[in-house]
């Protein structure tokens, strides 16, 4: 099924390095659970990142399984499981941890402070999951390997105190997070994301379009150049010191042919 002939041909129609170096390790992965049919995961990915890894496997016709903590994660990781295991609950919990973060003076603290903290301990971005804050407490998820050195070494998020509890992944509490969003519809001329982002963020087109080439605006987790790329319903748009926002449907054109389209903004 697989060769290095086969793995070298997927590997040249990747010309950026780190997308090089993501479908490598993609493609050692499933090379070994061909071969030794037993337990692979690969770290958190980021929507582009599956989207790469989902191209791959799918052209190899490889058995394997996206795993999200919570509905409302990006961040997810690929499990390749053999057919003879039937519960695949204690994999994930053995890969994976939910840690309740919870500082001692309540409402002082944001989600790039916890983002923050947590990176400045030199653990690498794949071993992150998603980040969920709130006034009281906040949730981050991890891979199993970091969970005692985060336990061990986060004892402060920017100058609050804070104590770390492990959570099991069935937990309630863990699959009731969720994330505040606020809908409103717009209306744009076209569906290019610079109309979007201009209209959503109230900027003129030309400051939209610098903040976009100088590299502001991520696409589903892609750093994105082109202001005239089309947005798609359910597209995760990210831009530096202004917001993010999911996508949501074209409700309907107007008479003058302008798009109203649902616009999702987290706060």
């Amino acid at each position: 099924m697989f060769t290095r002939e086969k793995r070298a041909k997927i590997l040249e129609s990747y010309e950026n390095k780190e997308e090089k170096i993501l479908i490598s390790n993609i493609l050692d992965k499933a090379f070994r659970f061909d071969k030794e049919n037993k337990v692979i995961y690969t770290n958190f990915l980021n929507l582009h990142e599956l989207d790469l890894a989902n191209r791959v496997l799918n052209e190899l016709k490889v058995s394997f399984s996206i795993y999200s903590p919570n509905e409302y994660c990006n961040k997810k990781v690929i499990f390749f499981i053999p057919d003879y295991i039937e519960n695949s609950d204690q994999i994930y919990n053995d890969a994976i941890s939910c840690l309740k973060i919870i500082p001692n003076i309540k409402n002082k603290l944001i989600h790039k402070d916890y983002m923050g903290g947590i990176y400045s301990l030199g653990i690498k971005n794949e071993m992150i999951g998603d980040i969920f804050a709130y006034d009281e407490h906040a949730y981050v998820f991890c891979m199993k390997s970091v969970t005692s050195y985060l336990i061990t070494n986060l004892y402060k998020v920017g100058n609050q105190e804070v104590k770390l509890e492990e959570m099991d992944l069935k937990d309630k509490e863990i699959l009731d997070i969720s994330v505040n969003l606020v809908k409103k519809e717009y209306i744009i001329p076209s569906l290019r994301i610079d109309a979007i982002l201009s209209e959503v963020y109230n900027l003129s087109r030309m400051q939209t379009k610098e903040k976009i080439l100088k590299g502001d605006l991520f696409l589903n987790d892609r750093n994105m150049f082109y202001p005239h790329v089309q947005v798609k319903e359910n597209d995760i748009v990210s831009f530096k010191k202004c917001g993010k926002m999911k996508v949501g449907k074209t409700v309907r054109k107007t008479k003058s042919d302008n798009f109203v389209i649902e616009i999702y903004k987290f706060t």
